[in-house]
């Protein structure tokens, strides 16, 4: 009986654990959410966050290595990738030149929701090691595939499926030449495949501590990867 009490209890505190670790996976992402300033489409990213896969976490934002800045890679490279590709956003929204693209409130809170998950399924619907050139697809369809259950406005939705389709510009082939990915071409599009490329950038250097993006920090605080 004894032994029976302590097994269910340790269940217990297992599923406690479990449910625990998962509402928290968006956390890492509270400062980007809080640029969206419509709070259905906020809670609708936050939403979608919480239902990536776990790999997306912890992966490095390039598994070879070659492809992104030295802030990008190791553990939570791909998170500390979409909080650059996000901060570049908003750096680009605060620069009256793009008024002339009309971005207003409502497409600058898409163009983050897309962002944040751009490269959500990055090695595939389970972790396989290596970059799928199909990802902005999944990352799309699974945008689209939650639509009901999101309570922002279903057009907007459609938006964002849009912007993460095309997020790749003129990579858009497979090993075998095929084309496979759309080809950015609306305003909206060839912003975010701009905030994604620059924000991948190997010249890139970018602050953060404990994975917060700091303007100015000493030596001794920035993190720091071995290469």
């Amino acid at each position: 009986m004894w032994y029976s009490i302590n097994i269910n209890a340790c269940i217990i505190f297992i599923d406690l654990y479990l449910v625990w670790e998962f509402e928290m996976k968006s956390e890492v992402f509270n400062t980007e959410l809080n640029y969206i300033k419509d709070e259905q489409i906020r809670e609708s990213a936050r939403y979608l966050l919480e239902e990536l896969p776990d790999y997306f976490y912890v992966m490095p934002a390039s598994t070879s290595g070659k492809y992104h800045p030295h802030f990008s890679l190791g553990e939570g490279g791909l998170v500390r990738h979409t909080k650059a590709a996000v901060r570049i956003a908003v750096e680009l929204f605060r620069d009256n030149i793009f008024n002339t693209f009309e971005y207003g409130d409502r497409t600058q809170d898409l163009i983050i929701m897309a962002l944040l998950l751009h490269d959500g399924f990055k090695q595939g619907k389970t972790e396989s090691g290596s970059t799928k050139i199909e990802h902005p697809l999944l990352a799309a369809e699974f945008v689209f595939s939650n639509i009901t259950k999101l309570p922002m406005k279903q057009m907007d939705t459609l938006q964002v499926r849009r912007l993460i389709a095309s997020h790749m510009g003129p990579w858009d082939k497979d090993k075998s030449g095929n084309k496979i990915l759309p080809i950015p071409r609306r305003d909206d599009e060839i912003f975010v495949h701009l905030c994604d490329y620059m924000a991948s950038r190997n010249f890139l250097n970018i602050n953060f501590v404990d994975n917060e993006i700091v303007d100015s920090v000493d030596r001794g605080q920035a993190r720091t990867l071995k290469k």
